[in-house]
């Protein structure tokens, strides 16, 4: 694998609760090769979107990075300040968000909102460099140069979409965290949605991270895969790989969840609810849903494992060998 473009070590997030601090996620530590697409995927509430945020550095309170260490080309970001964080997203990592009707502004036109995004960066261009250079982003992600003159009510859902793909480009990232960016979406324009940043990828070679929660889209999409459970990765593994070989009982159950053509039937679901952050289980998180627990698991938490040559698991079985 080519040197990391992104290094994420022990990143932690809270969040102060009347309750009880929420550790939203908890030690998660990966690498990103340049031109990569990894897959971080689970459950709602398991940490994926906040962990994108934290690596952005756009946690507000009552959250808060606890700890850990970002690096973007060996360059270490929890000691930018302010300023020079701002100018290093959409530079060097850009962000596709999830409800790009929200993330819009909707009383400005498309190519405005893109002007501003090159501006915001000093990038100084002649009025027909910048209409020229809005066109070709447009036309990047599949849109009419017509459509910088349109407000985002106009636009369909998977316009809206690549709109925002546009703007996250614009300045051409090294990293692009997508986050969740085909919710509710159809089936047919989320893989026009998905195509096009996959395109837009290999134009840029830049490296993808992206944040979801299906299982077939991310099989279809990434190179590697991300388990996250209660704010930590318990496997990480090639995609096929992973389809197919499972290590993790949590990885298990999502994929058997899936719907098949081949077993038709009742959709299998995983028993139990997902722990409160705020008043996690003793030992692995994991284990009162687990139908392989044993004594070990209800005491210690497991921590991730090389097993094989490209894949981590945090599970005593997997320790085990078994």
């Amino acid at each position: 694998m080519s040197k990391p473009v992104l290094e994420v070590s022990d990143l932690r997030v809270s969040f102060a609760h009347p309750l009880g601090v929420v550790r939203a996620v908890d030690g998660v530590s990966f690498s990103l090769a340049s031109g990569e697409r990894l897959g971080l995927a689970g459950e709602s509430g398991c940490g994926k979107s906040t962990m994108a945020l934290a690596i952005l550095r756009m946690i507000r309170p009552p959250g808060r990075i606890d700890g850990g260490s970002v690096r973007l080309d060996g360059e270490e970001l929890s000691g930018l300040d302010e300023e020079a964080m701002r100018r290093l997203r959409l530079a060097g990592i850009a962000l596709v968000p999830q409800g790009s009707m929200n993330s819009l502004n909707p009383v400005m036109r498309i190519g405005q909102q893109i002007e501003d995004a090159l501006a915001d960066h000093d990038l100084s261009l002649s009025r027909a460099a910048l209409d020229a250079r809005i066109a070709d982003l447009l036309s990047t992600v599949g849109l009419r140069p017509t459509v910088a003159r349109m407000y985002p009510h106009e636009l369909s859902g998977g316009m809206k979409q690549r709109a925002c793909i546009a703007i996250a480009i614009c300045l051409r990232p090294r990293v692009i965290i997508a986050d969740e960016p085909t919710s509710a979406l159809d089936v047919v324009v989320q893989r026009q949605v998905m195509e096009t940043l996959a395109r837009v990828q290999k134009d840029l070679g830049a490296a993808v991270i992206l944040v979801g929660h299906d299982m077939g889209l991310m099989a279809q999409f990434v190179d590697r895969l991300g388990i996250m459970y209660a704010g930590r990765l318990v496997e990480v593994a090639p995609v096929g790989e992973m389809v197919t070989a499972p290590r993790h009982p949590y990885t298990r159950a999502l994929i058997s969840s899936l719907p098949s053509l081949e077993h038709r039937g009742g959709l299998q679901g995983i028993p139990g609810l997902a722990p409160l952050l705020r008043d996690l289980p003793p030992g692995c998180a994991f284990h009162p849903r687990c139908p392989l627990a044993f004594e070990r698991c209800r005491r210690e938490p497991p921590t991730l494992q090389a097993v094989g040559e490209n894949a981590v698991v945090a599970c005593h079985l997997a320790e085990a060998g078994a």
